[in-house]
């Protein structure tokens, strides 16, 4: 029956008596757990690896078996949002067991170009390594492509989900391309919380310098929440790592930011995706506004010293490329002043009871 799914891959996998649904009642079952045996053996700990090398240059967080399946889950929430069923005929918004086989496939797939391609080329190297990695040719020649051009829409800005086709037949079955990159480019998206970051090596200092704010953002964000259209962001963050400055290795060389600023761009960004993917996803499951909240405490005990709150939504005419986060949420300013990084370092050192936390 339709109602909320704990676990889409759960559910997929509990289909073993249902192969007629499935193109030439063949087990896809079988196919999946199989392909999902040998990304976990073979190429998510190497992605793991290959991340590792590139950190020393700045990078943002795990990239292996748990980001995987914190995109299953964060896709099981935006497609719980639509009352999803995998039965035909039934009440809700039904997503067929193939459909579904795509999906986790091209989320198993979606981060392995990291293997062979740098990280702004690694989305559309993820199809390629699927070519060469069904040697046996498990799965056919539209079902690698499909699964490969959906798992490529995940990144880059050319409007990849809009190149692909709205619906497309293959083994006799409909499948809806741009619908299931949509779920898998948002789930990426949100695939964000403070279990990514590495926090014991945060602890003992052991991080790259220009990683630390990567790092220290998934730390701050403790919950995510999507219902009725909002999605609700909750960071809690200790004083002194807003205080300082972090290293971001950027294009043009080093430059310096305040976590707090990482945390609005972030936001800004998650904003702007969910609009893009909302576009070619059904009314239920859009996300159109964005409410963040940040609670700053103190250092020695925890106690709240101000909070920040803020909402992201469209106003007026639908056109935001030439905006930034103060233009949309006027609760970031307090006298004319934006409420950025150095504005809430100077306020928290002018604390009647502040003490250094650097000396």
């Amino acid at each position: 029956m339709a109602g909320n799914i704990k676990n889409i891959e759960n559910e997929f996998i509990s289909l073993k008596d249902r192969l007629d649904d499935f193109p030439l009642g063949k087990n896809y079952i079988n196919k999946y757990e199989e392909f999902k045996d040998k990304f976990k053996d073979e190429i998510h700990p190497e992605i793991k690896t290959r991340i590792l090398e590139i950190e020393k240059e700045g990078y943002y967080n795990d990239h292996g078996i748990d980001h995987i399946n914190m995109v299953i889950e964060r896709a099981t929430r935006l497609l719980n949002n639509l009352n999803i069923t995998f039965i035909r005929d039934e009440e809700g918004f039904y997503l067929s067991p193939y459909e579904l086989f795509i999906l986790l496939m091209a989320i198993q797939l979606h981060d392995a170009g990291h293997l062979i391609a740098t990280r702004s080329e690694h989305a559309e190297k993820g199809k390629e390594l699927l070519a060469k990695f069904d040697s046996g040719r498990s799965l056919s020649t539209a079902e690698r492509m499909h699964i490969g051009n959906i798992a490529k829409a995940h990144g880059g800005k050319k409007d990849p989900i809009g190149a692909l086709p709205l619906q497309e037949n293959i083994s006799h079955q409909k499948i809806r391309p741009q619908f299931l990159a949509a779920i898998l480019r948002l789930a990426d998206e949100l695939a964000e919380d403070k279990s990514r970051a590495s926090n014991f090596l945060l602890n003992i200092g052991a991080i790259t310098p220009t990683s630390e704010i990567f790092h220290r953002y998934s730390a701050a964000l403790e919950s995510i929440t999507i219902s009725g259209g909002e999605l609700k962001l909750d960071f809690y963050i200790q004083d002194e790592f807003l205080l300082k400055m972090f290293p971001i290795k950027t294009k043009s060389g080093i430059i310096d930011k305040y976590l707090l600023d990482e945390i609005y761009d972030r936001t800004f960004k998650t904003f702007t995706e969910a609009l893009y993917c909302s576009r070619f996803l059904p009314e239920k499951a859009r996300i159109t506004i964005v409410k963040v909240n940040i609670h700053i405490l103190k250092s020695k005990n925890d106690d709240v010293i101000k909070n920040i709150y803020y909402e992201l939504k469209e106003t007026g005419y639908p056109f935001i490329s030439d905006q930034d986060i103060y233009d949309l949420c006027e609760s970031l300013k307090e006298n004319e002043l934006k409420i950025n990084g150095e504005f809430i370092k100077n306020f928290i050192e002018q604390l009647s009871d502040y003490e250094s936390i650097r000396s």
